[in-house]
């Protein structure tokens, strides 16, 4: 039996009941027509449309007048991996609906310093419009510039945001800290061929990392626990990064990167045991005890 083809906004209000089912245990019509802005009869219907898809998946409890997940039964319908399960969770609405308060059930770290969306915007535009901008930048160590920058890609560090962008004026590709942009002026410029991403070898480099639990007892005990936190295989978590952002990786994973594992501390519970790896990665003065 051919399978019945869903537009596009009934499918996101499926996933949207799936996705609570999963998450709360119920689903009720009220969560649809928060959420979506939606009538009850039309909820009623998303909720017929979906019993149809997955008719062992959710029951009615007359007495609490929603539906509720059949544990046992459950095979969904539209597959989720914990990258998506976390944006469901974190988006305001949707955690509001399932009952988790930002404040009270999940704690993400603050950002010290937010972008100014205007700037944001005009950076992502010439991205993908493949064009020049031109900005006054603020350097802890220079103070204000002005810059003449082909951006190509975002970065989040974990801890703010940088721009990857051609310099034209020190003819090479760097990192740049979004909060210090100013008075960003967009152009209709095209960005040459060798100013371009596809020329900016430290972000088209790879680099596998090879991450090991620290041999070091006084940092790790129990190097199992470990294995298993990781998902370790033969003890190693192979990680590919690009080289571009090696550093801001090992430093946010707190990775010890010398070549003898002799940084001490509970934070460093990684070793880093192919070092070698980060020979002429730009990036790696950010990588914890790395020498060159």
């Amino acid at each position: 039996m051919e399978e019945k083809k869903i537009n596009k906004n009934l499918e996101e209000r499926l996933r949207f009941i799936e996705l609570t089912l999963r998450f709360k245990g119920w689903c009720s019509r009220s969560d649809l027509t928060r959420k979506f802005d939606i009538s009850l009869p039309a909820a009623t219907r998303d909720f017929r449309e979906y019993k149809d898809l997955c008719p062992n998946n959710l029951s009615f409890n007359e007495v609490e007048k929603h539906y509720e997940i059949n544990l046992h039964e459950f095979a969904p319908h539209f597959p989720i991996n914990f990258k998506t399960a976390v944006g469901f969770i974190r988006n305001s609405t949707n955690s509001k609906t399932i009952g988790l308060s930002e404040f009270d059930s999940i704690q993400s770290p603050p950002r010290l310093s937010e972008p100014d969306l205007d700037v944001l915007l005009k950076i992502t535009r010439a991205i993908l419009g493949n064009t020049i901008i031109e900005t006054e930048y603020l350097s802890v160590d220079n103070g204000f510039s002005h810059k003449k920058l082909a951006p190509h890609s975002l970065i989040d560090n974990g801890l703010r945001w940088h721009v990857r962008a051609y310099d034209y004026e020190k003819y090479r590709f760097a990192d740049f800290v979004l909060t210090r942009f100013k008075n960003v002026q967009e152009t209709k410029i095209k960005v040459g061929k060798n100013e371009s991403r596809s020329q900016d070898n430290q972000w088209n480099r790879l680099v596998r990392l090879e991450l090991v639990p620290h041999p070091n007892p006084k940092n790790v005990q129990c190097p199992e626990t470990l294995m298993h936190d990781y998902n370790m295989e033969d003890g190693v978590k192979v990680v590919e990064v690009r080289a571009a952002v090696a550093g801001y990786w090992l430093r946010l994973w707190n990775i010890d990167c010398s070549t003898d594992h002799s940084l001490i501390g509970k934070e460093f519970h990684l070793w880093l045991r192919n070092s070698l790896a980060l020979y002429d990665v730009n990036s790696v003065f950010l990588a914890p005890g790395y020498k060159n």
